[in-house]
Parts: structure tokens; sequence; C-alpha cells
């Protein structure tokens, strides 16, 4: 019985245009959906990098680090976050979305409030849903305004509850920014704790200095994605981050992050802070991309990160577009409910500072051709 009912509700997404498939990306195709926006992945001194820790450390964490401790490296390299985003420790994580799991879910207590915006990640989303504060979290949608609003209407029947505040600071389906300022105004006049997943700014915009100093300020980013490694990391008070080690059970129970992955991450966070000019030029690429597909008549929309939304509509449509492109030698695959609301299917497009001239015209060629079988 359990067969065919997922039979039937496969069926029924395929029918929608909704079915997801994993699939294999031909050698030679132009990736468009990489999170690897600064190339780092391939960059020859992360790999070597990645590669020393390899023969000196092994392959693998081995445990959790509270089981098998850790290794001089996982400590540079949260030292080297936390200097990085301009906090006082940091803690190192298998994902981001592990990350996110556990600051949400060993911070927050019964009886306290979660404000969380509707276009946050799944990872915040989710972690909001298994929380103790479960039944408390009000979500809000993409609104400062309206966040304020719900602060001062729960504010009024606050008792000692914490509030919560939690965000993206780039949204990942439309590339545009959270108004940190204002969170960050927010929370202070609230007493809210903030809590800021900057995956997507890691490396390619500087959000640190939008907000203030705050002990109060969590940042939780990624290694996976500018970074060019795998992983994610908490940036906080050392207060916060030695209770993470205590109550964090996605921490405590998980495997640590591999040798190879800290020596990556730190040496592709080295480059970062070195080479300040790879975020200009991905500015400049991403700037002509976006021009570049609204010329050709598509409604790419321009936003402060490399990520370029190209919204289609329909589902199927969206589907269909993504597989000419393929067929042309580009990936950039359809973005489709739930992920997005129903309607706004699309085309995410990251764009990466390696690019050059011929890369970009190969792209806006590509694209070109495309358009009219749509």
């Amino acid at each position: 019985m359990l067969i065919d009912e997922l039979r039937f509700a496969l069926q029924q997404k395929e029918n929608a245009g909704l079915r997801r498939n994993l699939r294999a990306v031909p050698n030679g195709v132009l990736d468009l959906a990489s999170n690897d926006y600064l190339g780092l992945s391939r960059h020859p001194e992360v790999i070597k990098a990645a590669c020393n820790a390899l023969t000196e450390l092994g392959c693998g964490a081995r445990a959790s680090r509270l089981v098998s401790g850790h290794t001089k490296l996982h400590e540079k390299l949260e030292t080297a976050l936390s200097a990085y985003k301009g906090g006082e420790s940091a803690l190192a994580f298998s994902s981001g979305y592990q990350a996110n799991l556990s600051v949400i879910t060993a911070l927050a207590r019964r009886g306290d409030i979660l404000f969380c915006d509707k276009r946050n990640h799944a990872s915040l989303i989710d972690a909001c849903r298994l929380s103790s504060a479960n039944g408390a979290t009000v979500r809000y949608y993409h609104s400062s305004q309206r966040l304020q609003e719900l602060l001062e209407s729960y504010a009024k029947k606050r008792s000692n509850e914490r509030f919560l505040i939690v965000s993206d600071t780039v949204y990942s389906m439309d590339g545009d920014l959270a108004d940190l300022t204002r969170l960050d105004e927010l929370s202070s006049s609230f007493e809210a704790v903030l809590i800021l997943d900057d995956a997507h700014a890691v490396g390619t915009l500087e959000t640190k200095s939008k907000v203030q100093e705050s002990s109060e300020i969590i940042w939780v980013g990624t290694l996976s994605k500018a970074l060019g490694s795998q992983g994610g990391f908490v940036v906080a008070s050392q207060i916060v981050v030695d209770w993470l080690v205590n109550a964090a059970r996605p921490f405590i129970y998980s495997t640590g992050l591999s040798p190879a992955n800290c020596g990556a991450a730190l040496k592709a966070l080295e480059i970062v802070r070195r080479e300040p000019q790879r975020q200009q030029q991905l500015r400049e690429v991403t700037k002509q991309l976006a021009n570049g597909l609204r010329e050709l008549g598509y409604e790419a929309r321009l936003q402060p990160s490399p990520i370029i939304p190209i919204v289609i509509g329909d589902a199927s449509r969206a589907l269909a577009l993504s597989d000419a492109l393929l067929q042309r030698g580009l990936w950039c695959p359809a973005i489709r409910p739930p992920t997005v609301p129903p309607g706004t299917s699309r085309l995410r497009l990251t764009a990466n500072a390696t690019w050059d001239d011929a890369t970009i015209a190969r792209i806006l060629s590509i694209f070109s051709q495309v358009k009219n079988e749509f």
C-alpha cells in the first residue's frame, strides 16, 4: 500500500511539473547554478591546502568533536572565522543546515517567541519548527515594518520570554538583501536576540559593517559557497559558543568537520581577505549577465548579490527552458514550488567571478537562441 501511495503522489508531482530528479551534469557543461561564486573550489592554493590536510590528518574527523577531539586546523579556522565576522568566538559545523538547527534549537526555550521571515532558508524554518518554542513561531513576510508591528504586539503581553529574530541576510531565491540596519535596531529596541544567516554573503558582500557591534548578534554562515569548501559555522559571543558545545544536539551527535574541508576553507578565507578585487569582479559579471538577459527580454532581476532570478511563472515552462539550455551546454535548473511560491517558477542563475567576457557572451548567445522557443 505504501508503494502505491508514493507512486501516485510522485505521478501527481510529475503531472504538475513539480517532480524532482537527480541527474548527472555532463562534462563540458557550464554550471550556472553553482554557489561557488568566487571559483575558489578549483583554486590551486585551496586544493593544495585540502591535500596537505588529507596527507597529514587523514580523510575523516573520526567521530564527534566531543568524543575524539579536533585538530589545530579546526582551531585556526574558527579563529579566522571569528576575526572575519568580528565576533568573540566561532564554532565550525559539518554543514550550514546543521549550524542553523543547532543555534535555534539550543537557544529557544519553551515560551520564547521566534520571529522568522517566511522567505528564510528551509533550515531556519525547520529549526524554528523543531525548537522548544515550536508553538510560538511568528512568521512575517519580508517587511521590517510588519516585524516591528508584531514585536510591538507581543511586547505588550511579554513577561520573561525571550524574543529571537531570525533572518537571512541574502534571500537565496531572489538574491535581495535584508534590511540589516533596521533588524539590528529592532533587536536592540525589543531586547531580542538577532540570528542572521549569512550563507550567501560570506565572501561576496560585507555585511558586518551594516550592523552595530553587538554580542547579541549571532552569525551563521557556510563554508560551502563562496569559500569553495564544505561545512558551516557560527560566530557569536564566547558564552553562546560554549552553550552550543553543551546544548546543541546536532553538533554534539554529529561527526566533526573533516580536516580537508577545514584546510580548504581556511585557505579560501585567506584569499578572500587578500584579494578583495574578486568581489568587484563578481559584481561586474553579475551586472553584465543581468543587463544582457533583460535586453533579450527575460525577466531577470539585478540584485546586490550574485544571484540572478529569471522568473518564468509556469513550472512546466521553466523545466522546458532549463532542458533546452542543457542541450546547448548550460546547466541552469528550474526552481519550482514549494521552494518558491506558485506561479513564480524560475531559473536561478548565479554569477561567477572567474567568467571572462567570452564566457558571458556564450551564455547570452545561448539564452538568445532558446528565447524564441518559449
